[in-house]
C-alpha cells in the first residue's frame, strides 16, 4: 500500500515552527564604537537622571525583549539621531524592524550598522533573516557566512543558514547546518523539529521521527511536532501509530486543519 499516494499529503511544506534569537544574544554583544576622544557621548535624561548612549541602548533592548517594538524603535532612532556612527543602535533598529516585518528597511538597517562595524556578527545573522524573509534566501546566505566566520558557534547563523537552504532545496548542505546548530544548542526543540520536517522531506523518514521524537522530548505541548510526526509515520508504513500522533496534535490544537485532513484520512484506511 502506498500511503504516499493514498493520503494525498507530501512533506513538502516550509515547517510551521520557526525560533528566534534569545534577547540575551542580542544585547551588546561587543562594545559599541565611541565618538572620537573629547566628544560628548550622547544622552538623555530620564526622571531626573542622565543616561549614557549604553544605557540608552539597553533600554531599546529591554523594549525588544518585552515586545515593545514601537517603544524600541523609538528609543534607537533617537540615539541614532544623536550619533548616526553608533552601529549597534542600526543593529538593534533592524531587529525591530524584522520583528514589525518591515523587511525593506531592516535591510538598510542593518547594512548602515555593518558598514560602521563589519565584526558585529549578529548584525549580519539579522540582515540574513530579514533577506530570507524578503524572499531572497540565496542572499541570505551572503549573510550568514560572514557571521560564521567571525564566530563559528553562533547557533542562530546555523540554524537560519540550514532555513535559507532549505528554501533553496540544498537538503544535504541544510542537515550538515541543522546538525551544527544542534551541535551547539542540543535543548531547542525548534531546531530538532525542523530537522524532523527536513528528513521528512529527504523521505528518511525513521530519522525524521526520531529527530522529532527529540523535539517532543523537550516540548510536548507543539501540535504542530506531534503533526509532522505522524505524517512522517504515515509515510514511513505506519498508520495506526501515525494516527495515536495526529490525534494527540488535535487534543493540543482543536483547530489545527492539516491535522484534522490527515486524522481523517488515517480514520479512513484504518477503518475506525
Amino acid at each position: 500500500m502506498n500511503l504516499l499516494l493514498d493520503l494525498g499529503l507530501s512533506m513538502a511544506m516550509m515547517p510551521a515552527t520557526t525560533i528566534t534569537a534569545p534577547l540575551e544574544l542580542l544585547s551588546l554583544e561587543r562594545q559599541p564604537e565611541r565618538r572620537r576622544r573629547g566628544s560628548q557621548l550622547p544622552q538623555r535624561h530620564h526622571e531626573g537622571v542622565a543616561l549614557s548612549f549604553e544605557d540608552w541602548i539597553r533600554e531599546g533592548f529591554r523594549h525588544f525583549e518585552g515586545d515593545r517594538f514601537e517603544e524600541a524603535l523609538t528609543v534607537f532612532d533617537g540615539v541614532i539621531e544623536a550619533d548616526a556612527r553608533i552601529a549597534i543602535a542600526w543593529m538593534g533598529r533592524g531587529f525591530v524592524l524584522n520583528e514589525l516585518k518591515r523587511y525593506d528597511e531592516a535591510i538598510d538597517a542593518f547594512e548602515q550598522a555593518l558598514n560602521l562595524d563589519k565584526h558585529l556578527y549578529y548584525a549580519w545573522v539579522g540582515l540574513g533573516r530579514a533577506r530570507e524573509a524578503n524572499g531572497s534566501p540565496e542572499s541570505a546566505l551572503y549573510a550568514y557566512d560572514p557571521a560564521l566566520e567571525l564566530n563559528t558557534e553562533i547557533v542562530w547563523a546555523w540554524y537560519y543558514r540550514g532555513i535559507s537552504l532549505m528554501t533553496l532545496e540544498q537538503y544535504e548542505e541544510a542537515l550538515e547546518s541543522l546538525d551544527q546548530a544542534l551541535r551547539l544548542s542540543p535543548q531547542w526543540a525548534s531546531i530538532w523539529h525542523c530537522r524532523g520536517w527536513l528528513l521528512g522531506t529527504m523521505e528518511r523518514y525513521e530519522a525524521a521521527i526520531a529527530s522529532f521524537d527529540q523535539a517532543l522530548a523537550l516540548n510536548p505541548q507543539d501540535p504542530w511536532t506531534w503533526y509532522y510526526r505522524g505524517l512522517s509515520l504515515a509515510f514511513a508504513g505506519e498508520p495506526q501509530e501515525a494516527f495515536e500522533s495526529v490525534s494527540q496534535a488535535l487534543r493540543i490544537k482543536p483547530g489545527l486543519s492539516r491535522a484534522q485532513d490527515l486524522f481523517e484520512q488515517l480514520q479512513c484506511l484504518l477503518g475506525h
